[in-house]
């Protein structure tokens, strides 16, 4: 996919409108892996709508906490996001919009996102009425490069999402970018995630109540002011992210929200070694501040985030998006470690150090 800005779209726009009727370039599509929840016809009619050259092709790639396809149109790729809306974060159709304009922001101030293209009317997202009810949909600028982990992340690309991070963290605030959007506080990080972890477990989940208020008293100490607080990636793991030439392009922005910038910088941590981490955090600095006090309690935000990263999967099979919510003993029992292994521990332990 192209890593082309949005040029010609002005902050402001970007408003929902329905799927326009209107003839354009043929699409071919992959039938045999579409999920039936989206008729073709209506997938066909979406990339009509977008000034794309031909030929136009769309592949089903995967459905997570949405459904993702590629497309191809000429000698460009992009990406096709049909949201699903019963997320437990998501309270209204505000929420996918502010997701996309906060993007639409950063990608006009040059920053490497993975950005919304607009449709011929200036949208950058559309409601796709289906079977079951509306459905959010966006077509985002492809992520160049490839997925890097441990110690393949180089200095330089770690120094280079540093500085990346930092001015997404610095222009949130200047523009004031995904003020609309929920808040990830002590009830989405951890009362939200111990409740379904309850629910899968049973009795296999007691001490966590207790072990989860132990965590909130420490994130009630966490300041709250401008700049260590504001809108966040919320889910910014080196899989969310792709390198070509050592620049990183930053995607997947469905869990942004207003948050501890410190929280980002703590996922990043669990990810990278101790060389690229030091790049990373010198860099971040070199943007924007980063007190003491934010960097004292990375080690509780990693703690925070080995709990909420399995419970907001819980949470989001619960909804019955993904069919029956059942869970294979074998995943059970990997849950049932974990949860022993946090338990046991009883303090926040120091970020992962990956070999």
């Amino acid at each position: 996919m192209s890593s082309r800005r949005n040029a010609g779209v002005k902050e402001g726009q970007g408003t929902v409108d329905h799927v326009p009727a209107s003839a354009g370039v043929p699409v071919s599509l992959s039938p045999e892996a579409v999920p039936p929840a989206v008729p073709l016809g209506q997938l066909e009619e979406v990339l009509t709508a977008y000034d794309l050259p031909g030929p136009v092709g769309l592949t089903w790639l995967r459905r997570g906490f949405n459904d993702h396809y590629e497309v191809t149109a000429g000698a460009s790729r992009y990406i096709l996001r049909v949201y699903l809306p019963d997320k437990p974060y998501i309270r209204s159709l505000s929420d996918f919009q502010a997701e996309v304009e906060a993007l639409n922001v950063l990608a006009l101030e040059g920053l490497p996102v993975s950005a919304p293209v607009p449709d011929r009317r200036g949208n950058l997202l559309t409601r796709l009425e289906v079977e079951g009810g509306s459905r959010p949909l966006a077509l985002f600028t492809y992520a160049p490069g490839e997925e890097r982990r441990g110690r393949d992340f180089t200095e330089a690309a770690a120094r280079n999402l540093g500085m990346t991070l930092a001015r997404i963290h610095q222009l949130a605030d200047e523009r004031h970018l995904g003020r609309d959007r929920y808040t990830l506080d002590e009830e989405f990080l951890v009362d939200r995630p111990i409740a379904a972890l309850r629910r899968a477990l049973g009795a296999d989940a007691d001490g966590l109540e207790t072990y989860g208020e132990t965590l909130k008293a420490g994130l009630r100490h966490l300041p709250r002011t401008q700049g260590a607080f504001g809108f966040i990636h919320g889910d910014l793991h080196t899989g969310n992210l792709r390198v070509e030439h050592d620049r990183c392009t930053v995607f997947d922005f469905d869990h942004g929200a207003q948050g501890w910038r410190a929280y980002d910088l703590a996922v990043l941590r669990m990810s990278l070694p101790d060389g690229p981490w030091a790049a990373l955090l010198e860099a971040y600095r070199s943007v924007r501040p980063f007190s003491e006090e934010e960097e004292a309690a990375l080690p509780l935000l990693a703690q925070v985030r080995e709990l909420w990263d399995p419970g907001d999967f819980l949470t989001m099979l619960y909804t019955g998006a993904w069919g029956p919510p059942t869970i294979p003993e074998k995943g059970l029992d990997r849950i049932r470690t974990q949860v022993r292994g946090w338990l046991d521990a009883g303090s926040p332990p120091s970020p992962e150090q990956p070999s």
